[in-house]
């Protein structure tokens, strides 16, 4: 008898753990659009950050005055590169060095601003 009912109390505590666990669950960055301003070898340019659930969504750069050929292909690679690893911690892009420094500190911009305070 006493088995039995250490075995129904041990599920019922477990079952409430659990649930608490479940509703405690907290989000490091509020989901929404944040815009920071990059500075690149051709000048300053927009970068909107995109998060949904703790995710880099997307990255969208708006009219810059940087060398396709050159900066226009490192911004591609950097918004790939951050949506893949989920960071703006990424490598800077060869030959393209400002322009990547100033994405990957737009973005980190963002972040910090959308940092979940609440506890």
């Amino acid at each position: 008898m006493k088995k039995i009912c250490f075995v129904i109390l041990s599920v019922l505590l477990c079952g409430c753990s659990s649930t608490k666990d479940v509703e405690e669950k907290k989000t490091i960055y509020k989901d929404g659009t944040y815009t920071s301003t990059a500075q690149g070898y051709g000048g300053n340019f927009e970068v909107q950050t995109i998060l949904k659930d703790d995710k880099i969504v997307d990255v969208i750069v708006k009219e810059h005055n940087e060398t396709p050929s050159i900066g226009g292909v490192a911004i591609e690679q950097i918004i790939t590169k951050m949506k893949e690893k989920n960071t703006y911690d990424v490598d800077v892009i060869s030959g393209a060095t400002k322009t990547s420094q100033g994405m990957i500190a737009a973005v980190e911009d963002s972040m910090k601003n959308a940092k979940n305070t609440t506890k």
